[in-house]
């Protein structure tokens, strides 16, 4: 059987469509596919909520009708597990998926317990079933969902991947490490309550150094590992999905970067995103960063390590909580909006002062008997001052279809420009 997936970024439309806004060209392309997928990355509400002691980057709330102007461009799933999922704790979170349930939106990936928030939903086509699952990788602990116990009821949460990290350090540095330890008694606390056995021991053969793993090796680097629990739950979810879905997408938000930059994914998530194919799925599809990443084929499926930002309205919130204002020593009485404004003034202009972050992609997949026949890239160009999507120009294009070339170096993947769309060469 033929079906058809389109795909997009994060969406963070906190204020809503100006009539003077037209969706209709990217909408014209979004309808045509069977599955029409984006990642909702702000929380829906209307009525006061409480914020959490934390958030993903900004506290991102918008009323409830936003989601309208949303799905105006023709979607017909949702991810919901991304770093903003809890930034209004369980009553924000309950909203959101309060609205998208109120507008038949299927949503996946945050629930009122673990098994709620790892489950796949369905999305029925013409063309026969697609599934979708949607997990996250960047969040605070507190965020993640939980299983009952025998009295407890499961925590509310979203669907976590966690991993570790272990950083392999020369034997100079590793001296040097000891010995600044020693000086410093960064661990004592941490030690006494491992020789009590609430505190797990560091790896076998690693030196703990504050919350962080040291390995001594010649070679030195920074290598991540999935965790083996939350990888095992989702090849679970993927191969019961398969049993009555043509396809399974898997949504994976992450923000990890294996160096300094936003445009390199980390080790742990090519794991997960392998393993993902190799359970059954037919694409891997990465946001979080903001910044566009490469684009793997492997065994014949599409990872995309990141689309990039498809709404990008993070700076135009109208409420948050003191806590902001605390973290960042501002004075009283500014206005949400001038928080962020002043915030970004501490570094370089903040994210909306980068236009990596308003370059994007729109992959238009064709599967066959769940074999990949065609993959062709819409590029995006979004509005700096509105953060609204648009079709890119020629010129655009061009930018987009060399940045990836760079990018897509690393895993072979091979791309051409077509009629002002971006094709990738399928082996």
């Amino acid at each position: 059987m033929k079906q058809t997936i389109c795909s997009v970024g994060d969406a963070i439309l906190l204020e809503r469509f100006p009539a003077s806004y037209d969706t209709s060209p990217i909408e014209n392309i979004v309808k045509k596919a069977d599955a029409r997928l984006f990642n909702l990355e702000n929380v829906l509400s209307d009525r006061q909520i409480y914020a959490s002691s934390y958030c993903g980057g900004t506290w991102l709330l918008a009323k409830e009708d936003t989601l309208d102007d949303t799905l105006r461009f023709g979607f017909n799933g949702c991810s919901f597990a991304n770093n903003h999922t809890m930034d209004f704790s369980y009553d924000g979170l309950f909203d959101t998926l309060d609205a998208a349930k109120k507008r038949n939106l299927p949503i996946c990936g945050a629930g009122k317990d673990l098994a709620e928030a790892s489950d796949y939903i369905v999305i029925d086509t013409d063309n026969g079933k697609c599934a979708l699952i949607s997990i996250c990788a960047t969040f605070n602990d507190a965020a993640r969902a939980g299983n009952p116990s025998d009295y407890l009821q499961g925590r509310p949460g979203l669907n976590p991947l966690r991993f570790s990290i272990e950083y392999r350090i020369n034997s100079e540095h590793m001296k040097a490490l000891r010995e600044i330890s020693a000086a410093t008694h960064i661990d004592g606390r941490r030690n006494r309550s491992r020789m009590g056995g609430y505190t797990p021991m560091p790896p076998e053969g690693c030196f703990g150094f504050g919350e962080y793993n040291f390995r001594e090796c010649e070679t030195e680097g920074k290598f991540s590992r999935v965790n083996k629990v939350d990888m095992e739950r989702t090849e679970m979810t993927i191969k019961k999905a398969l049993a009555e879905c043509e396809n399974v997408v898997v949504n994976i938000h992450s923000h990890e970067i294996k160096h300094d930059t936003d445009d390199e994914p980390d080790d742990f998530l090519i794991e997960f995103c392998r393993k993902c194919i190799d359970a059954g799925a037919s694409c891997v599809i990465g946001t979080g960063t903001h910044q566009l990443k490469a684009i793997e084929i492997y065994k014949e499926k599409p990872i995309f390590y990141s689309l990039g930002n498809f709404i990008f309205q993070s700076d135009m919130v109208f409420c948050m909580p003191d806590d902001f204002r605390e973290k960042y020593k501002m004075p009283y009485g500014l206005t949400a909006r001038q928080q962020i404004a002043e915030r970004a003034k501490l570094g370089n202009g903040g994210l909306h002062n980068d236009v990596n972050n308003f370059r994007s992609l729109m992959p238009f997949m064709t599967f066959e008997d769940r074999k990949l026949t065609s993959l062709v890239l819409y590029p995006l160009r979004l509005d700096m001052h509105t953060g609204f999507p648009a079709l890119a120009d020629e010129e655009e294009t061009e930018i987009i279809y060399n940045y990836l070339c760079d990018r897509n170096k690393q895993f072979g993947t091979e791309i051409e420009i077509t009629d002002g769309k971006i094709e990738v060469k399928i082996q």
